[in-house]
């Protein structure tokens, strides 16, 4: 069994923390408003821009984490 990279973890749960907020926040903004198509569609389409929106941000957080890092 290999041994688990700290770093690895690390990276996994920025990625869980900005797709569960971009969730959250993209939940409240209503889009069934403007998007008409059924609930099913909806709801798959409302993850996708979750986890989309999600790993932008997490990705871009963690190149911020490993630049300062590789300064020191």
């Amino acid at each position: 069994m290999q041994i688990i990279n700290i770093n690895n973890i690390i990276d996994i749960v920025i990625q869980l923390f900005f797709i569960s907020i971009s969730f959250w926040c993209i939940k409240d903004i209503h889009l069934e408003k403007y998007v008409r198509m059924h609930e099913n569609q909806f709801k798959v389409l409302l993850t996708l821009l979750s986890i989309m929106l999600g790993f932008s941000c997490g990705s871009f957080f963690i190149w911020i984490i490993n630049i300062f890092y590789s300064f020191s």
